[in-house]
């Protein structure tokens, strides 16, 4: 009958088990980290040095998250400080004209986009001349009919008729787009970004900023239609 305790029968256990898997702490290393060894510095490289190695491999990946993280804030601060400007310029527009090309100088200059176009609905007579096209709800309908009859932002590769309703000439050099009604209920023309990268607008993209614009620009466009109307 064996005399070994318990502990003594565990013990040689471990051993035996660790010494026919030498790679047992490679392939558990969250072992190493609530393991408490002496360390001896002779001989092969010892658990504490495991553990050292362990550890500095997780702080360089909490490291890496935490730079992503920053990075990411600082991006968020930029966009923020850019979308604050562009706004206020449309606040600050006292006219349609002024209103357009304080919309276009910031979406040039501040945020690099390649092709833009706004595009307001209605009779040209009726309106002022400004950078914005004009057209007739008839001519979008037959142009961009499938952005008008979308309750939300559309992204990637327009049809033809679409891109060359938005962005005339300059729709044989660009490959893929993003546009937006303005005013779901009273629609008033459409804001359209375009791009020469095929992969730059995606359907699965994020239109946060797009929306964003778009809701602004939906409350005050109606305010210089409608101060027109008056004045006529």
């Amino acid at each position: 009958m064996s005399t070994d305790k318990p502990t003594d029968i565990n013990v040689k256990q471990v051993r035996g088990y660790l010494r026919d898997h030498p790679t047992f702490f490679d392939k558990n290393p969250d072992i190493l980290e609530t393991m408490i060894v002496s360390h001896k510095p002779e001989g092969a490289i010892s658990l504490i040095e495991r553990q050292l190695a362990v550890l500095r491999s997780r702080n360089s990946d909490m490291q890496e998250q935490l730079d992503n993280l920053y990075s990411t804030a600082q991006e968020n601060e930029l966009m923020f400080e850019k979308t604050n400007r562009l706004v206020s310029g449309l606040l600050d527009a006292n006219n349609l004209g002024t209103l357009v090309e304080s919309l276009y100088d910031s979406l040039g200059k501040d945020y690099g986009i390649e092709a833009y176009s706004l595009t307001l609905l209605g009779d040209e007579v009726n309106l002022p001349k400004s950078l914005a096209k004009i057209s007739s709800s008839d001519e979008a309908h037959k142009g961009a009919a499938s952005i008008l009859s979308s309750p939300k932002a559309l992204c990637g590769k327009l049809g033809t008729s679409e891109m060359n309703f938005l962005f005339g000439d300059h729709q044989n050099t660009l490959t893929s787009a993003a546009a937006v009604v303005l005013g779901q209920d009273n629609k008033v023309g459409i804001l359209a970004l375009g791009n020469t990268d095929p992969y730059f607008y995606q359907d699965d993209m994020g239109t946060i900023f797009l929306d964003y614009i778009a809701n602004v620009l939906s409350r005050l466009l109606p305010q210089h239609l409608q101060s027109l109307k008056k004045k006529k």
